[in-house]
């Protein structure tokens, strides 16, 4: 299993704040934050999973909707 998640790669996705069923989209963008569940931050390639494990990365998906990490599963 990669350390890392970067664009292009496929993920499970849960909409509903996580509380759907889970769907694979593609990642089209990814932000790393300062604090965890923070809407906005810095634009990267690629993050490490302690990132996602934090809730520090918004991701942007090909399906048109956008989540926090907590909505990613690992």
């Amino acid at each position: 299993m990669s350390e890392t998640i970067k664009i292009g790669d496929s993920v499970v996705w849960r909409g509903g704040f996580g509380q759907d069923m889970a769907l694979s989209a593609t990642v089209k963008g990814m932000a790393l934050t300062e604090e965890p569940r923070e809407k906005y931050g810095e634009s990267v390639d690629e993050v490490d999973l302690y990132s996602v494990r934090e809730n520090r990365v918004v991701f942007d998906l090909d399906n048109g909707h956008w989540c926090y990490s907590e909505q990613i599963d690992l």
